[in-house]
């Protein structure tokens, strides 16, 4: 009998965000039949691959909605209940052979169905997940349940990991496993004049906007032709724009909004170098290992990023790129004029850089090493 994943995402709607590729990557990439679940309870959609919608998991027409509104009020079981059954029919009816849940969340919501079902559950864990205080503390008692019913446990950043098992992840579940990087074929042209850094991802806590903000404009004193690119939005966007006009440089600063990843990879090409200031939040979320940072180093770009969760594990200091401690702005401003005014320097980084992603963390060596992890789970 063939092999037969399916792949989980609790999620508001049924599309990805720009920056989780590596989910694509993981319902495209895995050489076994692949089904995929997208949504959350009640509301999970199958679709095949991960090009498009398809049908609901539970139907949401207006008779079916009504009988299990009707089951609830009669017996008083929750929504969560009824995910939980309509999940173990279509794991048994479907003969899958193992469930791989992204996120913590995620993995929370099925195991009870993968346990019903007889099902290995494989659960990865992201980012915020696994950090942020608030989520650790409602869901400490499910969380060990988790880590008991799981075949694997995940972790994107030996960081990660580390704090996995603090929350009680038994050793020989757990494993290291970074999301991979898009690479392409050629490399980017870092232009020796006017040098253009670029941001890529939401702009929240955990990405310090500001502090790159702040490097930038300091930049901007040595090298006054500089240029910065922020590719995303999020809750900060409005006050970086603030923060921009404040420090009068935002006629130097492009805030282009989230875009397409085609787009990202276009801009990643014509870029001197990739900035991001990645730090422990005040809720405590934190980066994994950011696919970003992978990204730009696969297209030859010198990273100045930070001392922070799997960004160690991937950048050698001073050599695939430059790290500073978190909310270091000065120690941020020093790494971008040493990239904007050293041109050998930032390619030797780039070039290094890129072939320790091609080496090690493509989308295709993280999914073959995913699916080594999933196969030995069942």
């Amino acid at each position: 009998m063939s092999f037969k994943l399916a792949v989980v995402v609790n999620k508001d709607g049924s599309e990805f965000g720009p920056s989780e590729t590596f989910l694509h990557a993981h319902i495209n990439g895995m050489p076994c039949s692949v089904m995929s679940l997208v949504g959350n309870p009640g509301y999970r959609m199958l679709r095949t691959g991960s090009s498009g919608p398809g049908a609901y998991l539970a139907s949401r027409s207006v008779l079916p909605l009504g009988l299990r509104w009707l089951q609830r009020k009669m017996s008083g079981c929750t929504v969560a209940t009824q995910d939980t059954a309509a999940l173990k029919r279509f794991l048994v009816s479907n003969g899958i052979s193992a469930v791989l849940a992204e996120y913590g969340p995620t993995a929370v919501s099925v195991m009870e169905a993968c346990k019903q079902a007889k099902v290995p559950l494989v659960a990865q864990f992201h980012g915020y997940d696994a950090y942020r205080e608030s989520l650790l503390t409602e869901l400490e008692g499910s969380y060990r349940q988790l880590f008991e019913n799981a075949t694997a446990i995940v972790g994107v950043s030996t960081h990660m990991c580390e704090q996995l098992s603090k929350l009680g992840a038994p050793a020989d579940k757990l494993f290291h496993n970074a999301c991979g990087a898009e690479v392409s074929a050629e490399a980017a042209e870092l232009p020796e004049q006017a040098p253009t850094f670029l941001m890529v991802g939401r702009l929240v806590e955990k990405k310090a906007p500001f502090v790159s903000i702040l490097a930038f404009a300091d930049l901007l004193k040595h090298v006054p032709d500089a240029r910065l690119e922020v590719i995303g939005d999020g809750p900060l966007k409005s006050p970086c724009l603030q923060m921009a006009k404040a420090l009068s440089v935002d006629d130097r600063i492009t805030f282009s909004g989230a875009q397409p990843h085609d787009y990202v990879l276009k801009a990643m090409k014509q870029a001197s170098g990739f900035i991001q200031h990645s730090v422990r939040a005040p809720d405590g979320d934190m980066e994994g290992t950011p696919v970003g940072v992978l990204e730009a180093m696969g297209m030859g770009l010198p990273v100045v990023s930070t001392r922070h969760g799997g960004i160690r594990d991937i950048i050698d200091e001073g050599e695939t790129g430059l790290l500073v401690d978190e909310y270091d702005a000065n120690g941020m401003a020093a790494a971008l004029i040493q990239v904007a005014t050293k041109p050998d320097v930032a390619k030797r980084m780039g070039e290094q850089a890129r072939a320790k992603v091609l080496e090690n963390w493509t989308s295709e060596k993280s999914v073959e090493r995913l699916w080594q992890i999933i196969q030995n789970s069942v």
